[in-house]
């Protein structure tokens, strides 16, 4: 199966998911992490989808499939465990135009989801185009040792200081370089000890031309402390 990579921007996006079990749960709490506006058709849900429900977080349609329900969605998934039900959201989606991923079913999807690891901002995706979903979780689980959750408040502290660095001069053609330095420097060990003056020496080091040491001292105080 040939595929283009993408990462969808659905913050706001009306997503429709057809079936309400441990699957179609899964997806459900992907998508709202996503920002999605989650519409989740099935007879019964599973415990969490009806407090969810309850919250106001998705809308429940407490009914069996039909084509109309598709209509006016950014993104389609089918989790049930009828074929024939799967077959005909697909199809109802195709018709429309509208993105459809039917879970298992790759034959029936417009895209499929990767395996993924996410650490705060970052997101690393693997595919095997639908050959060997097996094969993409192992190497999922290789990246999740190599990329461990300090990743997470290490981006964010890249992202920060990046911010107040464009906002300083941005366009600066040493940026590109400053840049690189921080992604080469032992900042995210550093992150991982929570050692704050090793961190505020690395970035005074990098930045501290640009940035004075108030600002460096309060971005590795913001994400240290979490």
């Amino acid at each position: 199966m040939k595929t283009y990579p993408m990462f969808a921007l659905i913050d706001g996006a009306p997503v429709l998911v057809v079936g309400g079990g441990a699957v179609g749960e899964r997806k459900v709490l992907d998508l709202l992490e996503a920002g999605a506006l989650v519409t989740v058709a099935s007879p019964e849900v599973t415990p969490l989808l009806a407090r969810l429900a309850d919250q106001g977080a998705i809308r429940h349609l407490p009914q069996e499939f039909y084509p109309e329900l598709v209509a006016g969605s950014a993104l389609v998934v089918g989790a049930t465990d009828d074929a024939r039900v799967n077959a005909a959201i697909s199809a109802a989606a195709r018709q429309r135009g509208i993105f459809v991923n039917i879970v298992d079913q790759p034959d029936l999807c417009t895209f499929i989801v990767p395996a993924q690891v996410k650490r705060g901002g970052l997101t690393i995706a693997v595919s095997t185009g639908g050959a060997s979903p097996a094969l993409a979780r192992k190497i999922r689980e290789r990246l999740e040792e190599v990329f461990g959750p300090e990743y997470g408040p290490y981006l964010e502290l890249l992202q920060r200081v990046r911010e107040r660095l464009l906002a300083v001069r941005r366009g600066h053609p040493d940026n590109a370089r400053l840049f690189k330095r921080l992604v080469d420097s032992p900042l995210q060990p550093a992150l991982s000890r929570g050692d704050r003056e090793g961190l505020l020496h690395l970035l005074r080091e990098v930045c501290g031309d640009v940035l004075d040491i108030d600002t460096l001292r309060d971005l590795v105080e913001r994400v240290v402390e979490q």
